[in-house]
Order: structure tokens, then C-alpha cells, then sequence
């Protein structure tokens, strides 16, 4: 009578390409073990073995299964598979024939049996001896002389390749049915029927020669795919901690080897001393119900056991263990762990009341949320980009109302005034007149050539000694920005006797010709009530530069500082509004502000470095580029020295560098020169040993004189 028998009811399942018998190293286990008993019937049988559903399928799927059968070929220690054809659609079914106690497979080739070059067919036999009957049965297994079959799962249509077997072609090769009704049976093995897919039994038929049908067995064992979450293995690394308190609540995390389902849970059960399980007392267990399920990962909390006790009165030696549970299919883990509750006391339990865990209250983090409509899950931290975009600069108002014409851009309008009664203007800008470096850092934004530079001025020890008789002659005043204008009434005598470098209290009345009145009766409310009147448009430029007086030794040693020397502060000789501020809108005022006096009027520096609209080839020098272009040729002067002493030393290094060609040049020629110099030792021996044989001084001495000559040469007309 016919049977088939399967020893082995677990496989890892794998899909055809890591099976492919045209690559290398692709055998990857997973043979089946067990015994097939044919009939006896004389002469010839045909066996045929097939894939088969599970019992608890649906009646529609109750007879056909996608799942492939490939027969592997091994040979002396290593794998034959040039004789394997490749795995396809149409190898649900694998057909032998049995005659005279040798078994022989009839091999189906396709188009898929070519060699790389894709033209040349793959050696493999249309029928080939594989095995022997042994007595009356034939033996499934791994080993050479056996029938070495394994399982291999096709992919999904949306996932294959155009040539590769799909779910779609072997039911459609076995049913033999429209589109419309493969799709349908194709659900039962897709989605929350995958399942299906993985759950095989095979079934083996015989016939006669004729074709009589003699003979047929389904496995009674079902064989499961190990790496399918839901029906396959599920084992345990590490769980961790194995003690909690009778009251529970504390946090314990077990660790699985591979994925899990959504319905595994933690659970404990009852065990005896011999290792039994007891089932029966697993009523007096509280089983965890606060837990969180990851991939690989299980936290609960440990529920309360009051009724131990009662499993104390029914078994004596008796032990925890604490497992996982499959809901689906009941399955539980093979690895379990000795898990134990102790009494809780009175204000020294360990988990309690000293917490050895943590301080803080126990319970389950809710983890990442879930992905939602524009909002990702997996998120990274990110650093603050620092924006490099320069700042565009904001025009002052005396900037936009700069005209175009030669006139406007020597002399320009005065800012606007303010009545206030304090005299305060911005500093730290090339119009101030006052060069004192910056308090921080500032740029205009890199539209200029002094943008991000510090408008300072350099003073030797000599000026810091003659400070005062400076500043008398350049009939002004620098006080700090605290300075209080109502207590200014320092006379020049008292300023002298000052330590400070910068005076904080000064002769402003004396230096602005102004009577000896009180300085906020003069400069108050009532004394301001006129229109004032800006007498800047009418200076004289010729009384202007009369009153100059700049001195050579007291210009600055560095170009750039060179060019503000025409940046002067002067007053109207008569009373005019004091308080002069630049706009909110320039980017100086952001500088602080200063209060000076000076004698004299006013001229403002010109602020606009470059403008398109300027003549600057056809524009005449006007008197103040004069007085610059006196001051330059002063500085150029004291550069002089300095930049004699540099040409000196570049001289320096151009005669040591004229020095060192000969050597590096006599160096190249070295090798050369030992050469020459070897070759004519020898043609002068040859010589000396057929004419005149001569010392051997004078061979060397006529080589060596020869090779230096060449050398010199060659230098002097081939170099």
C-alpha cells in the first residue's frame, strides 16, 4: 500500500533565486526527511510527488498549493547542478519512474536552462538516475543515494521578475482556469491568508505503466515555514530582571531572537520539581496584562499575586516560569525562565520601599507615535543653520539725498538737527572725525572697501607726551560718552594737568566763543526759539582751508587711515542748534555716540566711496585732494627707508639662488659624469692591453679628465 511519511515538520522555506542552479554557492538547506512506500505492483511505475494544502484550508484551496518542489542533485561532497534544471512555474509536480528497484527523475526544462551567454542549453538530461529503492520504500534525505528534495516558495506578482515563478503562474498552471477565477483563488494565499502559503503537506500518486492509477498518500504531517512570525519559530534571547516584590509593579523585558506577532504575550505558568508543567494550578496566577509588544521586544509590568498560597496548599516544590504565548496558534516559546515572587515586608521591601530599580515611578514609555498625514516618524536631530547671507545695507538720509553733481558730492547738506541740550553725534564712523576703535563688531555688509575694519588711529609715544598741545592745536575736544555737559567748564591750563588720555571735562564755552553764562540757560528752550539757519552752504572754501592746519607729524602711518584725514569737525562761527543726530536708519548709530566741539565750520566727508555717476576723469582736483595728496607724499617718504632695506635683501636671495644653480647643475651632471667616467676607464684598459700597456694612474687620470670635459660640453652648448 502507498504512504508517505515526513520526519521533519519545520522548514526555513526559500524562494527560488537562493536555490538557482545556474549560480554558485546557492545551496541553502532545508532537505526533507522521511520514507515513501510504493505499492507492489510488477513492471513499471510512475510516481508522481506534489505540493499539497493544509487540512484547515478553505474547500475552494482545498487541493491545490503554489508552493514548488525542486529536486537537488548531490554528488562526492559538493553539489551536482548542471543536472538540476532551473526551478519554474510548471515544478509544483515532480515525475520518477521506477523500474527494476532504480529510481529515475524525468526532468521539464525551459527557456530558463541556458548557459550566461544566454544561447547555449544547460547539460541537463531529460531522465537520470537519482536513487534505489530500498525493500519496499524510498528514503527522503540530505545524503548522497537519497532522494533529496526541498520546498520552494514563489513570489507575489507584484514583487517578481517577468521570467520568474509567481503565485499567479502555478495556479494557473494547475488549475487551468480564466484570469478572473485565479484571482480569486489567489486571495486564500495573500494578505491575512499568507499563512496558507506557508503550511505544505505533499501528496505522492502512482500509476501503472498503462497509466492505471494504482495508488495514492497525503502526509499527515504538516510542514511549517520556521520564518514566518505567525506560525513559525519564535525563541528567546534574555529576559531580565527574575524577582519582583508580591505586590508587582516592577518593569521586566524580554529579549526574542526573531520578529513577533501581534498577538504574542507574556505569560506564567506552573512547573513542578521534575520540570512539569501543571497546568491545573495555573488559575492561581496572575498573568501580566500591562505589557508593550516591539519587534524583538517585550516590557510589562508584574501584576500582583495574592493567591501563592493557595499553590503552596496544593504542591509543595514548585517553580514559575515565565514564557511567551502565541495566540494564534497556541504556540508557546521553547525558552522559558525561572522567574520567583518574595513576600513583601513592612517598610524594607528591596522593590518597594529602597527601590533598587529606580526612583521614579514605574510604568511603560508610550514610545514614537505612529506616522500621520505630513508628519514623519522617524525624525533625526538637527543642528541650527547659521544664515552667511551678508545684510544688505540701509541707505542714512543724507546718503539718499546725495545729488549727482561735482558740487553735491564735495559739500553736502547738514544733517538734520534736533533741539536737545545735549550736542551728541555718532562715533566710530569715517565722518565722526573722532577715530577710536569700535566696542563691537559691526559690519556694513561688504559694500565698501573699509566694511569690516576698525577705524582706528595709531599714536606713537611721542604724540601720547604732547597729547595736550595737540589737541590745542587742533582746537578740539574728545570726551568719553558719560560725559555730563553741565559740569564741563574745564579751562586748556586745567586740561593739561590732566593724567587722562581722553579728558572728560573741558572749556566748552571758552573754545566756542560763547559768554560766561550758564550753560543750560544758554543752550535751553528759550534761547532756541529762532529758525535755524545752516550756514554750511555758505563757507568760504578758500577761509576753509586757510584754517586747516594739519601737520606731517601727526598723520597716520597707514593708508587707510590716510584718507580721513579731510574728515574735520567744525562749528558755525555763530549759535546754531546744538544737538545734531545722523538717522535711526544708519547701521553707524548702532556705534554709540560721542559730544565733541570744535572751531571752525563745518565740511562733512565724502561717505559715497564709488558712484556711477561720478566724471572722475574729466573732474578737476579740488584744494582738499591737494592737502591729501601732500600728506600721501609725506607718508611715501618714510616708506622710503623700508622699502630700500627690502630691495636690499631681495637682492640678497636673488645672488645666493644665482649661487646654488651651479651646484644644483653640477649635481644633476653626477650621475652622467660616473658613467662616462667608467665607460673610458675601460676603452683605455682595452686600449692600454692591444697597443702600449699604461699605468694604471694614468688611465684613471685620462678618464676622469675626458668625462669632465664632455660634461662642459655638453653644458655649454646643449644647455
Amino acid at each position: 500500500m502507498a504512504s508517505i511519511d515526513l520526519f521533519t515538520t519545520d522548514n526555513l522555506l526559500r524562494y527560488i533565486s537562493e536555490w538557482d542552479p545556474r549560480e554558485p554557492a546557492h545551496t541553502k538547506g532545508g532537505y526533507m526527511d522521511g520514507e515513501i512506500k510504493i505499492p507492489n505492483v510488477e513492471g513499471k511505475l510512475r510516481m508522481e510527488i506534489q505540493t499539497y494544502p493544509a487540512e484547515d484550508v478553505d474547500k475552494l484551496v482545498a487541493n491545490v498549493h503554489p508552493c514548488l518542489l525542486h529536486v537537488v542533485r548531490i554528488g562526492k561532497g559538493k553539489r551536482e547542478q548542471q543536472l538540476e534544471p532551473v526551478p519554474t512555474y510548471y515544478h509544483w509536480k515532480q515525475v520518477f519512474e521506477i523500474e527494476d528497484g532504480i529510481v529515475k527523475i524525468i526532468n521539464r526544462k525551459s527557456e530558463l536552462d541556458v548557459e550566461k551567454d544566454g544561447f547555449t542549453p544547460r547539460p541537463v538530461p531529460e531522465i537520470d538516475e537519482i536513487t534505489k529503492v530500498d525493500g519496499n520504500s524510498i528514503v527522503l534525505g540530505r545524503k548522497r543515494g537519497q532522494l533529496n528534495l526541498i520546498l520552494l516558495q514563489p513570489k507575489q506578482q507584484a514583487r517578481a521578475k517577468l521570467t520568474e515563478a509567481t503565485v499567479t503562474k502555478v495556479l494557473a498552471d494547475r488549475l487551468q482556469k480564466s484570469k478572473e477565477k485565479i484571482e480569486m483563488y489567489e486571495q486564500f494565499f495573500k494578505k491575512k491568508n499568507a499563512k496558507n502559503l506557508k503550511r505544505v503537506r505533499l501528496r505522492v500518486d502512482f500509476y501503472k505503466e498503462n497509466g492505471t492509477h494504482c495508488g495514492y498518500s497525503i502526509s499527515p504531517q504538516t510542514i511549517v515555514d520556521t520564518g514566518n512570525k505567525e506560525i513559525g519559530s519564535m525563541d528567546f534571547y534574555d529576559a531580565t530582571p527574575h524577582k519582583s516584590c508580591i505586590r508587582g509593579g516592577r518593569k521586566i523585558i524580554m529579549v526574542s531572537e526573531y520578529n513577533l506577532a501581534k498577538d504574542v504575550s507574556p505569560i506564567f505558568e506552573v512547573y513542578d520539581d521534575f520540570g512539569e508543567p501543571r497546568p491545573e494550578l495555573d488559575q492561581f496566577l496572575s498573568q501580566p496584562t500591562d505589557f508593550n509588544r516591539r519587534n524583538q521586544t517585550i516590557i510589562f509590568i508584574t501584576p500582583p499575586q495574592p493567591r501563592l498560597h493557595e499553590i503552596t496548599e496544593n504542591l509543595n516544590n514548585w517553580t514559575i516560569k515565565l514564557l511567551a504565548k502565541r495566540k494564534g496558534d497556541g504556540y508557546k516559546s521553547n525558552k522559558m525562565f525561572n522567574f520567583r515572587y518574595i513576600d513583601h515586608e513592612f517598610n524594607s521591601c528591596p522593590f518597594c520601599d529602597y527601590k533598587v530599580d529606580s526612583d521614579e515611578l514605574v510604568k511603560i514609555e508610550a514610545g514614537i507615535e505612529g506616522p500621520k498625514p505630513r508628519q514623519k516618524k522617524r525624525i533625526m536631530k538637527c543642528t541650527p543653520v547659521v544664515c552667511t547671507e551678508k545684510r544688505q545695507r540701509i541707505q542714512s538720509t543724507d546718503e539718499q539725498s546725495c545729488g549727482s553733481s561735482e558740487t553735491s558730492s564735495y559739500l553736502k547738506s547738514s544733517p538734520a538737527y534736533s533741539m536737545s541740550s545735549s550736542y551728541e553725534m555718532p562715533v566710530n564712523t569715517p565722518d565722526s572725525g573722532i577715530d577710536i576703535p569700535f566696542n563691537g563688531y559691526n559690519s556694513d555688509g561688504g559694500y565698501t572697501s573699509n566694511s569690516d575694519l576698525e577705524y582706528t588711529t595709531t599714536l606713537t609715544q611721542e604724540d601720547l607726551n604732547n597729547l595736550s598741545a595737540m589737541t590745542e592745536q587742533a582746537k578740539f575736544v574728545v570726551v568719553e560718552e558719560d560725559a555730563q555737559f553741565p559740569k564741563a567748564y574745564v579751562t586748556g591750563a586745567q586740561f593739561q594737568n590732566m593724567n587722562q588720555p581722553l579728558v572728560q571735562n573741558f572749556g566748552v564755552r571758552s573754545m566756542m566763543e560763547i559768554p560766561s553764562l550758564n550753560f543750560e540757560s544758554h543752550w535751553g528752550p528759550e534761547e532756541l526759539t529762532g529758525t535755524a539757519e545752516d550756514l554750511i552752504e555758505n563757507i568760504d572754501v578758500d577761509q576753509l582751508l586757510i584754517t586747516m592746519d594739519i601737520h606731517e607729524d601727526i598723520c597716520t602711518p597707514q593708508p587707510a587711515e590716510i584718507s580721513n584725514i579731510g574728515s574735520s569737525f567744525f562749528t558755525a562761527p555763530s549759535v546754531a542748534p546744538a544737538n545734531a543726530f545722523m538717522t535711526q536708519k544708519d547701521p553707524w548709530m548702532s556705534q554709540g555716540t560721542m559730544s565733541f566741539i570744535k572751531q571752525g565750520p563745518v565740511l562733512l566727508q565724502q561717505r559715497i566711496q564709488s558712484d556711477s555717476t561720478m566724471q572722475s576723469d574729466n573732474a578737476k582736483p579740488t584744494e582738499e585732494e591737494d592737502v591729501l595728496r601732500t600728506a600721501s607724499e609725506v607718508f611715501k617718504r618714510k616708506q622710503g627707508k623700508s622699502q630700500k632695506d627690502k630691495t636690499h635683501i631681495d637682492q640678497k636671495q636673488t645672488e645666493r639662488k644665482q649661487k646654488s644653480v651651479p651646484e644644483s647643475l653640477f649635481i644633476e651632471d653626477l650621475p652622467l659624469l660616473t658613467m662616462i667616467f667608467m665607460a673610458l676607464i675601460i676603452i683605455f684598459k682595452l686600449i692600454g692591453e692591444a697597443t702600449v700597456e699604461m699605468p694604471q694612474f694614468a688611465v684613471i687620470a685620462s678618464s676622469m679628465a675626458t668625462a669632465i670635459f664632455m660634461i662642459f660640453m655638453k653644458n655649454k652648448f646643449f644647455t
